[in-house]
């Protein structure tokens, strides 16, 4: 019975707070060709979501994030994610290494800062994010990256509870195509919980990212 309401409370606690903040990047450095688009679905959980403050007991807590990315230039392109069905968040991705003019010889490491900003939480505060993703050469089917981000809530009302800011890094692994793919990753986050529904402030959030019809990108 303690089992079963520690699993509603999760729930309930993850629409709330946690599990509505966009903790995956789920993309390389580089960006979208100008006037193209992707689409992408990134699930993640977060083992450990709620723990009862005097029990053992604990609950994971998940999300689902979509996302649609538009290529602006050469260099950049933006991207439009709904975190868990619950709120919007826009943001900008640059390229700030030496781009090579022509894209076949655009096989070196690539670095870009995305930031972005937007409503969570069923519109009950504002999200601003910032994220350095540095990645490995794209003419592979397995192509690394990583990166540090940070994400910043602040309450639109005054009966909605403050929080800290949100830092940490992340790794992944692209498989398949940029267009169509999947991408796990990991990122490891000091995340406190303004809701005191955790005992510890470090989080893992293992997440896997969809893109296109990935199947078919990863077996030709």
């Amino acid at each position: 019975m303690r089992s079963t309401i520690i699993c509603g409370l999760a729930i309930l606690a993850g629409v709330s707070l946690g599990a509505c903040i966009p903790y995956s990047v789920g993309s390389t450095a580089r960006t979208v060709p100008a006037g193209e688009h992707t689409r992408a679905s990134t699930a993640f959980v977060i083992p450990n979501g709620f723990e009862a403050k005097g029990d053992t007991t604990a609950a994971t807590m998940p999300g689902l994030d979509t996302e649609l990315r538009y290529g602006i230039d050469d260099r950049s392109d933006f991207g439009v994610r709904v975190p868990s069905w619950s709120g919007v968040v826009v943001n900008y991705k640059h390229r700030v290494d030496a781009k090579p003019a022509a894209a076949a010889a655009d096989t070196g490491v690539a670095v870009a800062v995305m930031a972005g900003g937007g409503f969570v939480n069923w519109g009950q505060h504002a999200e601003g994010e910032l994220s350095l993703i540095v990645s490995a050469r794209e003419d592979r089917r397995a192509v690394p990256y990583g990166g540090l981000r940070v994400v910043q809530v602040v309450p639109l009302s005054s009966d909605v509870p403050s929080d800290r800011p949100t830092a940490g890094g992340f790794l992944g692994l692209r498989l398949g195509g940029r267009d169509a793919g999947v991408t796990p990753e990991i990122g490891i986050y000091y995340d406190h919980s303004a809701l005191g529904i955790r005992r510890s402030d470090l989080i893992i959030v293992p997440s896997i990212t969809f893109r296109g019809d990935f199947l078919s990108s990863l077996f030709h």
